[in-house]
């Protein structure tokens, strides 16, 4: 049976915390081997889009969504899902075009906008739980959604949550082929990871990313082309900060 190598959860510029243009993502997927790629920009689909477009790599089209109680995935996504609405009505929204839900950093301190304790409000409604962020260096966090997704028959993913040009995808999973969501669903229930994390440099640079922009300041020229219009949808739901 055929294998893939695919990276969950990755952002370009289109996402207003990153520097990653969605060409060199796709030149970085190349590069690392990958053969196929979950872009998931924050309350957008047109990075992903654009990448997809380029024909070069499989790309997933998703978005991580800023809900009322945190963020939400949704993959395989035909039109874009607004945020600030409640984290139910965020996952049958995906569900209604056919998508698939994920809990991305479900019990991460350090990723803001993480579920937490609504994470059990959405049994029934999650077709899988991160298990694995390579951007939280607090590996126990980790290993609570881990147990989270065992004790609830979820399937359990590792994300890459890649914001910054350079290294795309320390953490990913090798997956049976699949098509479409419902292929997708029963392929990542056989998923086998490939666990790793960013290194100190990464983490210092998306640091002073997120002081910068808790202070307000406005990026350079390039990073995050939504920036404005994101920090104003943010400050509207009271959701805010990167992950």
């Amino acid at each position: 049976m055929q294998h893939l190598r695919i990276a969950i959860h990755l952002h370009t510029n289109y996402s207003f915390d990153s520097n990653f243009a969605p060409e060199q993502v796709v030149d970085a997927a190349e590069r690392e081997g990958l053969d196929c790629i979950a872009i998931t920009d924050h309350d957008a689909i047109d990075g992903a889009r654009r990448a997809r477009d380029l024909g070069r790599v499989r790309v997933i089209v998703g978005s991580e969504i800023s809900t009322r109680d945190g963020h939400l995935i949704g993959l395989f996504l035909e039109k874009g899902i607004p945020a600030g609405l409640p984290a139910l009505d965020t996952a049958e929204a995906i569900h209604a075009q056919g998508g698939v839900v994920l809990a991305p950093h479900p019990f991460a301190s350090l990723c803001s906008g993480s579920l937490l304790r609504r994470t059990k409000d959405l049994l029934g409604h999650l077709d899988g739980i991160e298990i694995h962020n390579a951007q939280n260096p607090l590996g126990w966090q980790d290993r609570r959604a881990a147990r989270f997704a065992d004790r609830h028959n979820l399937p359990g993913y590792v994300g890459a949550d890649t914001h910054i040009a350079g290294q795309l995808a320390p953490a990913w999973q090798e997956m049976p082929a699949f098509e479409g969501a419902d292929g997708f669903r029963v392929a990542l229930r056989a998923a086998r990871p490939h666990f790793g994390r960013f290194g100190v440099k990464y983490l210092t640079h998306m640091g002073y990313r997120h002081f910068r922009d808790k202070l307000g300041f406005r990026p350079g020229r390039g990073f995050g082309a939504n920036y404005w219009r994101m920090r104003g949808a943010r400050a509207e739901v009271g959701v805010q900060g990167t992950g």
